[in-house]
């Protein structure tokens, strides 16, 4: 069975940052794919997303925790909203 998930509250500063940069990874990632095929505000945007992100992993302190949290959010949301689009083959030119 699996284990249901923490949010960043619950999450060691190990686990936080752990998760924080696997997201920034990721919009960097499809930055570059997106980049690749001409989708040059999907790439911007994925971008500045990832950087806040990344400022982000070295204030985790408690009154932080919103703030990253919606970030996530939205990154997670972004890098999907790309996949699914790059899937059903509707790539903006």
């Amino acid at each position: 069975m699996q284990e249901p998930g923490k949010t960043l509250d619950e999450m060691t500063l190990r686990e936080r940052s752990s998760i924080m940069s696997m997201v920034a990874e990721a919009l960097e990632e499809t930055a570059g794919q997106a980049q690749e095929i001409g989708d040059i505000r999907y790439a911007a945007n994925s971008t500045c997303l990832a950087n806040t992100i990344r400022g982000l992993v070295s204030d985790l302190s408690p009154r932080e925790l919103r703030a990253a949290a919606i970030l996530l959010e939205q990154g997670i949301s972004l890098v999907a909203s790309f996949e699914d689009r790059m899937r059903g083959g509707s790539a903006l030119h």
